[in-house]
């Protein structure tokens, strides 16, 4: 009795280990797996982020073209602008008419429209509005109201 005894315990404690070895290997091979899933999502998430940052050197280069652009067409304005200044200048220069003309002032009706907001832009158009009032009282009519 005591070896049947002693042969239970042992099949006990063999069954014992295996289930214990069965749970730790199936808990290890769920960390193994969860580690497989967030070392895909690492991948996914460099993979996104360096497409993000090629579109942004791409936005970079692209910008960078737009401004070399602008920076040429400015410069040939620029050049062209000082060529038209000059000739006008030499045509002031050349005829006494022309030079007394230049030397006049501007009409008043024509000093207004070139410092009008039109031409120099909203911010001087705010402060002009600020300067004076902008509107009638509300009570007032406006003057073409009978």
């Amino acid at each position: 009795m005591r070896g049947k005894l002693f042969g239970w315990t042992l099949a006990t404690a063999a069954l014992l280990t295996i289930v214990t070895e069965w749970h730790v290997i199936r808990t290890l091979l769920a960390q193994l797996e969860g580690a497989r899933t967030a070392e895909r999502r690492a991948v996914q998430a460099s993979i996104e982020r360096d497409a993000t940052i090629e579109q942004l050197l791409r936005d970079a280069r692209e910008k960078d073209a737009q401004h070399a652009q602008l920076a040429r067409m400015r410069t040939a304005i620029d050049s062209t602008l000082a060529a038209y200044q000059e000739a006008f200048r030499r045509l002031i220069d050349e005829n006494q008419a022309v030079r007394h003309w230049a030397a006049t002032a501007l009409p008043d009706d024509v000093v207004r429209v070139h410092a009008s907001a039109a031409l120099t832009g909203a911010a001087d158009y705010v402060a002009r509005m600020r300067a004076r009032v902008a509107v009638h009282d509300a009570g007032d009519g406006a003057a073409h109201e009978w």
